[in-house]
């Protein structure tokens, strides 16, 4: 039996540790009996056969060939070491030339076992096809044939083309143009040339439509305010200015009493009782039964003589008409076309006297029509200036900014800041139509939350 070391147990000067070495045990010096193993049952190899030293050299040969690229007994020596020639300034030149990145030694595989070249052509998309798309390639590049795109590029590369050189900026004489200009030196070379062929030889510019050259608003960027937000305002306009403010805040003071008494609970007197409702609906009942009772006595005789008279009609239609009777009413017809042809000749003869009233109508009508333009255009005008309806919310005014006349500084240096100038420009863009009014986005939890009781909880209350 052999040891790890590799040193035969059965050799008479080997002393072992084991509970069955002669140094000690259980059995008092005395070798145990070999226990008897069928070695011909595969099962029983690797139980009763001890290979880690076949391991351990199968292991040291793998690492020689994974670092070393091979074994250390088989390479020469001029692979394993090198002659220290003792110029230290040549070393150091030769390592910084030489010596990779760090992160480049970290990227490198360990192993110097190289990757099989025999990949299957299944492994790469396509592997067969490119592969016999080479090979041809290169039969054809022996032949001196070369392929479209060779070719092209070969006769690209061949063309000497003239370079263009930009005129140098550093020249006081050159003559000066406007660039947003109609008339521009650039354009000169493509006066006279066919629309077709400036459409198909040269990059026409987009065309900008004129509706993106009208201002969504006709209001300035920057609006002046009144001269009672001034530092040092008149006595007038920062009353005016006052008056302006105490409008606005009696405005949400209704509003907010307008919801108020629309919210508001109703007191014991006002509160609606028993008998409240009681003639609340006798009066509806009386208003929906008023002048049934009458109008049904009425309509009976009505309703009757109609129904005879629709019967004696239909009666009467279903008599056979005379000769007479057809000829007479074949007369009655051309003689009331005629009535009515003479009527319209003579209403057209009386139109020749009604000049001066028909002359009267069409000023009329035309001093209504200009004065509905005039209205439309004056329409257009006010709504030139005011925010338009862009989303779902309504554009609000800012709060008048204003110092009461206790608070005025008279002196710039005092002046203290009113309002914020992002709110101010935001504003703006909203009142010029520029972007949609907003509000602050809230929290919305989309899940409901559900609230259980602790275990432990639920014990002490039950």
């Amino acid at each position: 039996m052999a040891t790890r070391s590799g040193v035969d147990a059965t050799f008479p000067g080997f002393l072992g540790f084991g509970p069955g070495s002669k140094a000690g045990g259980k059995s008092g010096g005395k070798a145990p009996r070999r226990k008897r193993v069928n070695r011909n049952k595969k099962s029983n190899w690797g139980r009763h056969s001890d290979v880690r030293d076949v391991e351990a050299f199968l292991d040291d040969i793998r690492l020689q060939e994974r670092t070393a690229g091979g074994l250390l007994a088989e390479k020469e020596d001029e692979s394993l070491f090198y002659v220290d020639t003792g110029n230290d300034e040549k070393d150091v030149k030769t390592n910084k030339r030489t010596k990779p990145l760090r992160i480049d030694l970290i990227l490198q595989s360990d192993s110097k076992v190289p990757v099989p070249k025999d990949i299957s052509s299944h492994q790469i998309p396509n592997g067969r096809k490119l592969k016999r798309r080479q090979e041809l390639r290169t039969r054809l590049e022996k032949r001196g044939i070369l392929s479209r795109p060779e070719r092209l590029l070969n006769a690209q590369l061949g063309k000497t083309r003239p370079k263009c050189r930009a005129e140098a900026n550093n020249q006081p004489d050159r003559g000066f143009y406007d660039i947003w200009g109609e008339l521009s030196p650039l354009d000169s070379a493509l006066e006279g040339k066919d629309s077709w062929y400036l459409e198909q030889t040269q990059k026409s510019r987009v065309k900008r439509p004129a509706k993106m050259n009208i201002k969504p608003s006709q209001l300035s960027a920057v609006e002046v305010l009144p001269s009672g937000a001034s530092y040092n305002p008149s006595f007038e306009s920062h009353q005016a200015l006052l008056l302006q403010a105490h409008e606005e805040e009696l405005k949400k003071v209704k509003e907010e009493e307008k919801l108020q008494n629309q919210l508001r609970f109703p007191t014991v007197a006002e509160a609606p009782t028993e008998r409240n409702k009681l003639e609340y609906q006798a009066s509806k009942f009386l208003e929906l039964c008023e002048g049934l009772m009458e109008e049904s006595e009425d309509e009976t005789a009505p309703d009757e003589e109609a129904g005879k008279e629709q019967g004696l009609g239909f009666m009467h239609q279903r008599e056979k008409k005379t000769e007479r009777q057809r000829k007479k009413e074949k007369e009655a017809k051309f003689r009331k076309a005629r009535l009515l042809a003479e009527k319209a000749q003579r209403q057209k003869k009386q139109e020749v006297f009604q000049l001066r009233s028909i002359r009267s109508e069409l000023k009329e009508r035309q001093s209504e029509l200009a004065r509905r333009k005039e209205q439309r255009v004056e329409k257009q005008k006010a709504e030139a200036t005011q925010p338009r309806r862009l989303g779902r919310l309504k554009y609000k005014e800012l709060d008048t900014d204003v110092q009461l006349s206790e608070e005025l500084a008279g002196s710039l240096r005092k002046l203290k800041p009113e309002g914020s100038i992002l709110k101010d420009r935001f504003k703006s863009l909203q009142k010029r139509n520029l972007i949609e009014p907003r509000e602050r986005a809230k929290f919305k939890r989309k899940l409901k939350v559900k609230y259980l009781e602790k275990r432990a909880f639920r014990e002490i209350t039950l």
